[in-house]
């Protein structure tokens, strides 16, 4: 059989040299990729002319145009914050702008003087001003050896012969106040395109940034796993007193939402395993009720489920079940449904077994937290584990079904001691690739990747747990929809005996950075995100100019650099390749 995994070459860190072009294409398989850098020459618009609400002696407005950062404008004296000065400045001809800079009069301690707290661009449509950005309590601008712009980019490119700075709280130099700006300019960059601003949240030294997830398959990008920002994700509506937190074995099936299916304790009903279900509506930012779908009956436990759409619209799950405590040997169970809420039979039963032909001591087998199913062209595949086996001997194994209940032996697929959690079909440059997600009850999850159902290469590492409270990965699901690898969801907790299990998630998105002109600091190497399409970047400041930078979901291509820009705390911007 023909695997992928020894074909797949080391992926290297593309550099990008500089150069006069935007757009810069890539070959990736057939597949082409657009790697959008930063404009690489001066876009300012040239300024015909500058007026201002007012000015004080020997500091006129054409300073804040002679290209000299020495000289500054300024406004009269005012004596509190509590004054409205404006600055405006007219091109030749209308033109396409899409930011504004503004360049503030800098101290001796590289501190800005006399910037606005409080102020509004304007852009003029012909007939008036109208508003294009607004800023309340704007932090005061600092700077390194260099007098660094405020780069403000506009929600929207606009197109206007002229630019109006409306301050309405002045900044400070010393007990007075006024309005002063070294230099101002505005021009069009083809870069914040791709980058928008798209508001601010007022969160704390964060930055958001929307549809920075995964994009179709690559087996050559799936490496850069993001720890959801709200970890755990789900948690078990148990406690301590009322019967243990304790959830997980998730399995994700996409139906027009999300249905998250996992097992264990939860709604209070005591310390038997039982398979709930889970709603998303809105890509795993908001979750609906916990409900039962398949209670352990008169069985002790029944968890580890996978659920299955078949093409015809009716649902399958395979679960394991142990019919009493003192029971060793668990086996596998199904139930059917026509809408993956109501299932048949909805607990436990002997009826419901799995039989298997051609595998050696079947009914002597402790089949306990793998029984993956899969369907393609009508044949049903079920990837389990056998706890019988010696450690040496312990190998996933493989049988096949026409009906879905009763299956054949081939043989084994992976000759490992892990557990099976999940198998997953893809298409890429006009192959089908599937991946096997599994776990070994301890600090990781590995995966293994194939073009055969039927043998799949030795695992690899995939990622480690976060912290101590996923310390022991106990099962794991794929997110997946329309040939995209959106993340995992895994279950794990704190301790050895595995009775605290919540849900966590971990995404697949593109690797975002910033680094600041001013200091050289480079966030985002330590960045979470808030569901599958959102990365949520951690600064140390309030506030720094300097450059994003876009990796895909390899973590080491990139795809974007940005102009020059200013992000604040709390600004919340959106990736447009």
């Amino acid at each position: 059989m023909k695997n992928v995994l020894n074909q797949m070459l080391l992926l290297s860190i593309i550099l990008f040299s500089s150069c006069s072009k935007d757009l810069l294409e890539k070959k990736s398989g057939s597949q082409t990729t657009k790697t959008i850098k930063a404009t690489s020459v001066t876009t300012d618009l040239t300024i015909s002319s500058v007026s201002v609400s007012s000015t004080y002696p020997s500091w006129p407005a054409s300073n804040a145009i002679d290209n000299n950062t020495s000289t500054s404008w300024s406004s009269v004296l005012h004596t509190s914050s509590a004054g409205t000065e404006y600055i405006q400045f007219q091109f030749g001809t209308a033109s396409d702008v899409n930011y504004v800079k503004m360049t503030p009069r800098y101290s001796s301690n590289n501190s800005g003087l006399s910037f606005p707290s409080n102020f509004t661009i304007y852009y003029y449509s012909g007939a008036t001003w109208v508003a294009s950005k607004s800023f309340t309590n704007f932090v005061n601008p600092q700077k390194s050896t260099t007098n660094l712009p405020v780069v403000i980019p506009l929600p929207v490119t606009v197109h206007t012969t002229g630019i109006k700075i409306e301050a309405t709280k002045l900044g400070t130099d010393g007990s007075n106040y006024y309005f002063q700006l070294a230099e101002v300019a505005a021009g069009y960059d083809a870069g914040f395109d791709h980058f928008k601003w798209t508001g601010n949240d007022n969160s704390v030294q964060q930055n958001r940034i929307n549809n920075s997830g995964s994009d179709s398959f690559n087996p050559t990008r799936i490496f850069n796993w993001t720890q959801d920002d709200r970890d755990p994700l789900i948690v078990s509506n148990n406690n301590i007193i009322n019967g243990y937190p304790n959830i997980y074995a998730p399995n994700i099936v996409y139906n027009g939402a999300w249905n998250i299916y996992y097992g264990g304790w939860d709604n209070g009903e005591g310390q038997h395993d039982r398979v709930f279900v889970t709603v998303s509506y809105d890509n795993f930012i908001t979750f609906g009720t916990h409900t039962l779908v398949v209670g352990n009956g008169a069985w002790y436990h029944l968890n580890n489920e996978t659920v299955l759409k078949n093409p015809d619209g009716s649902w399958l799950m395979y679960y394991t079940t142990l019919p009493s405590q003192t029971a060793t040997k668990n086996k596998p169970g199904f139930a059917t449904s026509p809408d993956g809420v109501n299932w048949t039979p909805n607990s436990g039963s002997a009826s419901a077994l799995l039989n298997m032909n051609g595998y050696s001591g079947w009914s002597g087998a402790d089949v306990n937290g793998s029984n993956v199913g899969f369907l393609e062209n009508g044949i049903y595949h079920l990837y389990f584990n056998n706890f019988t086996d010696s450690v040496s001997q312990r190998a996933v194994h493989h049988a096949v079904s026409t009906d879905k209940v009763n299956f054949s032996y081939t043989g084994d697929v992976l000759a490992e001691d892990v557990v099976a959690q999940d198998v997953k079909a893809f298409t890429y440059n006009n192959s089908t690739y599937y991946l096997m997600g599994m776990h070994h009850n301890g600090q990781e999850l590995r995966y293994s990747l194939s073009n055969s159902l039927t043998s799949f290469p030795a695992s690899n590492f995939l990622f480690g747990n976060y912290n101590a409270n996923d310390l022991f990965i106990t099962s794991m699901g794929f997110v997946t929809n329309a040939n995209r690898l959106y993340g995992i969801i895994y279950g794990a907790g704190p301790n050895s005996n595995l009775s605290q299990n919540s849900l966590h998630a971990r995404w697949l998105t593109k690797k975002i950075i910033f680094i600041s002109d001013r200091t050289n600091a480079r966030w985002g190497d330590i960045e979470k995100a808030h569901g599958p399409n959102q990365v949520v970047l951690y600064m140390n400041t309030n506030m720094e100019t300097g450059h994003f930078y876009v990796y895909d979901t390899d973590g080491t291509t990139l795809l974007y650099t940005s102009p020059q820009v200013t992000m604040r705390s709390g600004d919340v911007w959106t990736y447009n390749p």
